[in-house]
């Protein structure tokens, strides 16, 4: 269990209304804490060191639920990384306990594995580089860039020229689809792991992020800006349906490709996508119609478009989204241990969006170069 203030202590911070406390520069740190607390202490798996399925399924969840829980711990780390920092190094360790390194190209099963597995999902690893990279701005942990390089080689091996490129989303070309879940977030690490790498591997990846930017935009984008979900490779049949988290990688991908080549069309259509990004809210709430699960990745393209235009609509709709979130959670926590740990992720960076050092970390996250 987490050490050091109780969750009842924490729990008497937040007796007035998610509007009030928004007010309170210090409402959002307090309430990921709290957040992060109750997620520990109701779902953490000792056995494993990894993290439960729900309240009533108590099995070790599936990897892109503990990717989610992942960055959530990577953001808790840099606000608190006397209390969080070990939580952190314990739990990458735990999900060693998914890799696979006795297969040609080693990648993360869905769950744990003895080894010879091939069940893996491009998307599943892909969201994982993405955690391991930004944590490494912050920790320079050498294992961590190493794994992140490892796990992406994995995800861009499932690119090849059917439908004229494009990577599938299951290793093994289950549901026979290539999905915008699979290359929005394989663009985005492949961005962020070009900032460390040099010369002709650097200049590769860049190089490999427009490649899959390109493809998924003309497969999968609709005339909206948004994105569908995926598209069947055997018969060209795009499976409409648009989901907040494949438009928000999709969105952080061309901000991506902006600050590495400096090319402003990029700029230009993330900010065209992420403002048609108003089709997922509410109209009653002011927030994203989508689970947590997904909608959290939305509030962080929200952030990025924020950071890489000055315009406060985007920040706006993040802090409304992360407000009315938080509200639902404290009348009922949620059952999964999922959306939980979105929540608290999301509730991280609205406080880092508050702090001087928080917008200077994602400062030099930005940057083309560390």
């Amino acid at each position: 269990m987490l050490g050091g203030r109780s969750i009842a202590a924490a729990v008497l911070l937040f007796t007035s209304t998610a509007g009030a406390l928004a007010a309170d520069p210090g409402a959002y740190g307090a309430r990921a804490e709290e957040v992060t607390e109750f997620i520990h202490r109701t779902y953490f798996d000792p056995a494993s060191g990894a993290y439960a399925r729900s309240l009533t399924e108590r099995k070790p969840d599936y990897v892109w639920h503990q990717g989610v829980m992942l960055s959530n711990l990577v953001a808790a780390a840099r606000a608190d990384r006397v209390r969080y920092r070990p939580l952190l190094d314990r739990y990458v360790r735990a999900l060693d306990a998914y890799w696979d390194p006795k297969v040609a190209i080693p990648g993360y099963e869905p769950a744990a594995t003895k080894g010879n597995g091939n069940d893996k999902y491009y998307d599943d690893n892909a969201w994982l580089v993405i955690s391991l990279l930004e944590d490494y701005e912050s920790s320079r942990e050498p294992r961590e860039l190493a794994r992140a390089d490892d796990a992406l080689r994995f995800v861009l091996s499932g690119w090849d020229e059917a439908l004229g490129g494009g990577i599938w989303w299951h290793q093994l070309h289950k549901d026979g689809t290539k999905n915008t879940c699979s290359n929005g977030p394989a663009a985005v690490g492949c961005l962020r792991l070009a900032r460390f790498r040099d010369g002709e591997r650097a200049a590769e990846l860049v190089e490999m992020a427009r490649k899959i930017v390109a493809w998924t935009r003309s497969n999968l984008q609709d005339s909206d800006g948004l994105f569908d979900d995926r598209k069947v490779v055997s018969t060209g049949e795009v499976k409409r349906g648009k989901l907040t988290y494949n438009t928000a990688l999709m969105i952080q991908a061309l901000l991506g490709l902006y600050r590495a080549t400096g090319e402003k069309p990029h700029l230009d259509e993330a900010v065209r996508v992420a403002t048609a990004g108003d089709w997922f809210l509410d109209a009653g709430t002011g927030a994203y119609r989508d689970a947590p699960r997904y909608s959290h990745f939305m509030v962080e393209a929200d952030l990025d478009t924020h950071r890489a235009t000055g315009d406060r609509r985007f920040l706006e709709r993040a802090r409304k989204n992360a407000d009315v979130l938080y509200g639902r959670w404290k009348a009922k926590p949620f059952a999964d241990m999922v959306s939980n740990a979105a929540l608290a992720r999301i509730l991280w960076l609205m406080a880092e969006s508050e702090t001087e050092s928080g917008r200077e970390f994602w400062r030099r996250a930005d940057a083309s170069r560390p």
